[in-house]
C-alpha cells in the first residue's frame, strides 16, 4: 500500500511539474486573439465594455468612433505600415471576375471625377453630412455642393444631383456581359455596407448617404441609367457581386492581393488624402502601452471580417508571435 501511495506521489508531483511548464512556456509565447465582427458597432461595443483590448480601423473611422466616444476611446498612436503592399490608392470599385467590360467604363467614371475634384468635393459634404467634420469642410472645395437634400422623382436623386455637372464622353458600343445588362435593363444595381461614414452610411432618418453612393450615382447617371442601392453586411458584399445578385460593389474596399485575383478592381480614389491610413483605438489611459505593433501582441483584438485591417493584424501583429 505504501509503494502504492509513493507511486501516486510521484505520478502527482511529475503531473504538477509538466503543468507548470507548460503555463511558462505559453506565457513565453503570447497568442494574438483576433476576433472578426461583421459591423463595426459590434467591436466598438466590445471596445466599450472592456471585451476586448483594441480594434483595428482605417483612419477615417478611427477619427469618428474617438471623437464621438466622449472621450472613452483613444488613438493608439500606432500605424499599420502599408508600403508592404505596394502604393496605396484609395478605395475600389469591385465586379465579378471577367467583367472587364464595366470595370473599363467605371474606370473612365472614375478617372473624369477625380481629375475634376468631384470626389474631393462629395466627400467634404459626406463628412459634413455624418459628422465626421463640421462645415468647414467645405471651404477647402468651394461653397457651392453639388446635391440636393430632399429626394424628388428619383429614389436616389438626393445623393447627386448631376445636370449640371460634366460627364465623359463614353463609347459604349462594345458593351458587354454585366455592362451590356445594366445598359439592356436601364438600371444598376450596387451592394454596399453602410457603416463606413463618410464613404458609405445610414442617416437618421434611414436614408443611405456618402461619398461612395454619390459616385455611384455619378457612374449611373455617366450609363444613363437609374440606380439601385442594396445594403448588406460588409461580410456578404463580394459574396453578391460573385454570385450576380447585384453588378458591382462601392463598400470601402482597399486594394488587396486575394481581391484582385477573384474579382475585377477598380482604380483607385481618394477624396483626402490626409487620412490614408490605419490604425488601432485603444481604451483611453491605455495608450501609452502601446509603442510598436509588436506591443499588441498577445492583446484581444477586433476587426471587421474580410477586411484590410484583419489583414493587417494578421500580417503585422500575429505574424510577430514568437520572435
Amino acid at each position: 500500500m505504501k509503494k502504492i501511495i509513493s507511486l501516486l506521489l510521484v505520478t502527482l508531483m511529475l503531473t504538477m511539474l509538466c503543468a507548470c511548464s507548460g503555463s511558462s512556456d505559453e506565457a513565453g509565447s503570447a497568442k494574438t486573439q483576433l476576433e472578426l465582427v461583421t459591423t463595426l458597432d459590434q467591436a466598438i461595443l466590445s471596445l466599450s465594455t472592456g471585451k476586448c483590448d483594441a480594434v483595428a480601423l482605417d483612419g477615417t473611422t478611427a477619427e469618428n468612433y474617438v471623437a464621438q466616444s466622449n472621450g472613452q476611446f483613444v488613438m493608439s498612436g500606432i500605424n499599420f505600415d502599408l508600403s508592404i503592399y505596394g502604393d496605396y490608392e484609395g478605395n475600389v470599385v469591385a465586379a465579378k471576375k471577367g467583367e472587364t467590360s464595366l470595370i473599363e467604363a467605371i474606370n473612365q467614371i472614375i478617372n473624369f471625377a477625380v481629375n475634376k475634384d468631384y470626389y474631393t468635393l462629395w466627400t467634404a459634404i459626406a463628412k459634413v453630412q455624418s459628422g465626421t467634420e463640421d462645415d468647414a469642410a467645405l471651404k477647402i472645395v468651394g461653397d457651392t455642393p453639388v446635391f440636393s437634400d430632399a429626394a424628388i422623382d428619383d429614389t436616389y436623386l438626393y445623393l447627386l444631383d448631376t445636370s449640371e455637372l460634366e460627364k465623359p464622353e463614353l463609347d459604349l458600343s462594345g458593351a458587354s456581359g454585366v455592362l451590356a445588362n445594366i445598359l439592356n435593363n436601364g438600371v444598376m444595381t450596387i451592394a454596399t455596407s453602410p457603416d463606413y461614414p463618410a464613404a458609405e452610411f445610414i442617416t437618421e432618418d434611414g436614408t443611405v448617404y456618402g461619398c461612395e453612393m454619390m459616385l455611384a450615382k455619378y457612374v449611373a447617371d455617366c450609363l444613363g441609367v437609374a440606380i439601385k442601392i442594396e445594403t448588406m453586411d460588409f461580410s456578404a458584399v463580394l459574396t453578391a457581386v460573385d454570385t450576380g445578385k447585384v453588378d458591382c460593389a462601392f463598400s470601402g474596399f482597399g486594394w488587396k492581393a486575394d481581391r484582385a485575383e477573384a474579382f475585377e478592381l477598380s482604380i483607385g480614389y481618394s477624396g483626402d488624402d490626409s487620412v490614408n491610413y490605419h490604425t488601432l483605438i485603444v481604451p483611453a489611459g491605455q495608450e501609452d502601452q502601446y509603442k510598436t505593433l509588436a506591443d499588441f501582441v498577445g492583446k484581444h483584438i477586433i476587426a471587421q471580417a474580410s477586411s484590410l485591417q484583419q489583414m493587417y493584424v494578421e500580417d503585422q501583429i500575429i505574424a510577430l508571435e514568437g520572435e
